[in-house]
């Protein structure tokens, strides 16, 4: 979606034109190409048509399955589109604002992932923008058609207009994160370079998302080890559904409340509680009470586990200090590592009381199902907090001693050259000054001396200019050599080098 910009021209004046794009109308501002209107609307309105697809088909199976007609089909697909989008509906009456999680994740993914398709790095800020009203206009116009629809469908069946401003507001913080996501995984780098990011922030998100996705995980694994544990329990709700058709309707929706269940346990791991109606479960208390007979809520305590659920607690708090390991790795100093681990514990704490307030709501007559907000964020960041700045802090000190003394030195010589040293030394004694009687060489026609090497040795040759033994890396002084070779030469080679230089015939 990178638009062509036209070059601007001059004025008679002098001054130079504005750059426009070939489709900028008079005020300058630049306007879509056909190409990219497509791609808008492929952001705008594949999300919500697929979901919608998707919505009319439950809906007409599960009335035909109901032995029921097709009166007001229209409005049941409007509200399933609004509860698609967290908006309380009202049945009958009663209202309902725990809705199904899941399948607001995947609408989120969707929008997410449509958005990342139609952005690169090196797309303009202002087509970026155009991405997200049109992730954002679409899902709008549905649901004010969704509404119209609810409002004309009350005269037949017994479901209540929402509040329109509520319903607005929820789809556009859905699809607005889904396509924040979805362009923040291709542009993240130039807006955290454009808003100046410290690096200790940074370092924080990937220790931050293993830390949470820790913390979820434990709490899918307590999910599906309550339900194995009160199997025969979820058994009979399953059965209570009177038929095939009843049956494989709760299952599907335990199923799409399975995220909700998950958030729940994970509540509970760190210390907070789940309320459902009158009943309510804790590491600490369970407390009974009358609950819907949705089969995914079979794994609800019937009784507290004694001393051995505080056993759980050991979890968060292990979570917390691996959490704290991995900010220290990524951290300079023992004050940016806390200051990560902090920044981290934030981010975590945030995003679970936003888990944790759509996963709730009312349940009609039974009261509200949730988990305690307050408890469930101050709990969660405690945990990464407490535990990861002190363990951060702690693996960065430690960490700096030895990353002095793995600090790169000067190499040794290898044990083959120390070797060898001690023997080319005795071989080549050094000349002292005024020695007489130095080592027997033979000067070359080039200005070096050949000396002599010991037996199974190769020969060594010394630079007279340069003054260095190769082979044994012995410097000798350069005022020594001269002497010697002057020596040299005025004893045993005067009358063969007349001149003072040799001949070819020579």
């Amino acid at each position: 979606m990178n638009s062509v910009l036209s070059r601007g021209g001059a004025r008679p004046d002098g001054r130079r034109r504005p750059l426009r794009t070939p489709n900028s109308g008079l005020s300058g501002r630049p306007s879509p190409t056909p190409e990219q209107v497509r791609a808008l609307l492929g952001v705008a309105l594949r999300p919500a048509l697929l979901a919608l697809v998707v919505i009319a088909t439950c809906m007409v199976v599960t009335l035909v399955a109901a032995n029921s007609d097709l009166t007001g089909t229209s409005g049941s697909i409007a509200a399933g589109w609004l509860a698609l989008h967290q908006v309380p509906i009202t049945i009958g009456g009663a209202s309902l604002g725990a809705l199904p999680l899941l399948p607001t994740l995947v609408m989120i993914a969707a929008v997410a992932r449509g958005c990342s398709r139609v952005v690169t790095a090196s797309t303009p800020r202002h087509e970026c923008w155009w991405v997200v009203g049109a992730a954002v206009a679409g899902p709008v116009v549905v649901t004010a058609i969704a509404l119209a629809v609810v409002a004309d469908a009350s005269s037949v069946i017994p479901l209540s207009s929402p509040n329109t401003l509520a319903a607005l507001a929820w789809v556009i913080a859905v699809h607005l994160i889904g396509a924040g996501i979805g362009i923040g995984i291709r542009l993240w780098r130039p807006i955290v370079t454009l808003l100046g990011v410290p690096d200790w922030v940074l370092a924080a998100a990937r220790p931050a998302a293993r830390s949470g996705m820790a913390l979820l995980a434990t709490g899918a694994a307590i999910t599906v080890a309550s339900l194995l544990a009160s199997w025969s329990t979820v058994g009979m709700l399953v059965e209570a559904g009177d038929g095939f058709m009843g049956g494989l309707g709760l299952t599907v929706l335990s199923i799409l409340y399975l995220p909700n269940v998950v958030i729940g346990a994970t509540a509970v791991l760190v210390g907070s509680s789940v309320q459902v109606g009158s009943a309510s479960v804790s590491l600490f208390d369970v407390v009974g009470g009358p609950v819907p007979a949705l089969p995914v809520l079979g794994a609800l305590p019937e009784q507290a586990g004694g001393d051995g659920w505080l056993a759980g607690l050991v979890v968060p708090a292990a979570v917390g200090v691996m959490f704290g390991r991995e900010c220290a790795r990524r951290a300079a100093s023992p004050l940016s590592a806390v200051q990560t681990a902090l920044v981290g514990a934030a981010a975590v704490a945030t995003v679970f009381a936003l888990l944790g307030f759509v996963s709730g709501g009312a349940i009609g007559s039974f009261g509200t199902l949730g988990v305690d907000l307050l408890t469930f964020v101050g709990a969660t960041f405690g945990w990464l907090a407490v535990f990861g700045s002190a363990a951060a802090a702690l693996t960065r000190r430690r960490a700096a001693p030895e990353e002095a003394a793995a600090s790169p030195r000067r190499a040794p010589m290898p044990p083959a050259a120390t070797a060898e040293l001690p023997a080319a030394a005795e071989t080549v004694p050094r000349p002292d000054r005024g020695d007489t009687a130095v080592i027997d060489a033979e000067v070359l026609d080039d200005g070096h001396q050949a000396l002599p090497a010991p037996d199974s040795e190769p020969s060594t040759v010394v630079d007279a200019e340069q003054s260095t033994i190769v082979d044994a890396e012995v410097v000798v002084d350069a005022e020594e050599v001269d002497d010697g070779v002057s020596q040299v030469t005025d004893a045993d080679a005067q009358s063969d080098l007349p001149d003072s230089r040799r001949t070819s015939n020579d």
